[in-house]
């Protein structure tokens, strides 16, 4: 049994485009790819929708990521691979952040992460996850509206980032799109289809 840590934002958690409900457990990605991989992997589903990489959100606890990696690292030990796919929400207008701010954001997350204490486990790996870039729709949010060219620059980013650390990659914007309903989320085809990417992924690091 392999135990995968699945940390990010609300294309984790399985936010639906347009309700804000959430995708059961044979629709989004998380649960999906455990299924697809015969339940010979558990992986942890630590989505929180508006989750940021440092950044606090005025009004929304507990948003701030890296206040809150190492609990899920200490609870879910032990781990075989974390997981990490967090940018979208700091792309946010308000937030004002370059691309550069988020690689460097992105940059100490990750290396908290190999920093960490595991014992008595050995360190997992780590695949970073460049989120799916925006997508035009009449119904994006303001805070995300002006920053769709933006967002196709985290993979680019995200790709340097993973060489230099010697992390795994992969851009999930070669394998799915995010939903025009609302420009941002990922609809039931787009969790589909990126757990079977994943899966086979996965089953190749075997």
């Amino acid at each position: 049994m392999r135990h995968i840590l699945c940390f990010g934002d609300s294309n984790t958690w399985g936010y639906v485009p347009g309700t804000g409900e959430r995708f059961d457990e044979e629709t989004r990605w998380t649960a999906l790819t455990q299924l697809l991989l015969n339940n010979e992997y558990t992986l942890y589903e630590a989505g929180l929708s508006g989750r940021t990489v440092n950044s606090d959100d005025p009004g929304r606890d507990f948003r701030n990521g890296a206040s809150l990696l190492n609990l899920y690292l200490e609870s879910c030990r032990p781990l075989d691979l974390v997981i990490i796919m967090l940018g979208t929400n700091d792309l946010k207008a308000s937030l004002n952040n370059s691309i550069e701010d988020i690689k460097a954001a992105v940059k100490v997350l990750c290396q908290q992460t190999i920093d960490f204490d595991y014992s008595p486990y050995d360190k997992p790996e780590i695949m970073l996850i460049a989120p799916a870039p925006f997508v035009d729709s009449a119904d994006i949010d303001d805070e995300f509206s002006q920053n769709i060219t933006k967002s196709k620059q985290l993979a680019p980013a995200y790709y340097q980032l993973a060489q230099e650390l010697n992390l795994l990659f992969l851009d999930a914007g070669r394998v799915i799109k995010s939903s025009t309903i609302d420009g941002i989320h990922w609809d039931a085809m787009g969790h589909r289809d990126f757990a079977t990417h994943l899966a086979a992924t996965l089953k190749q690091y075997e």
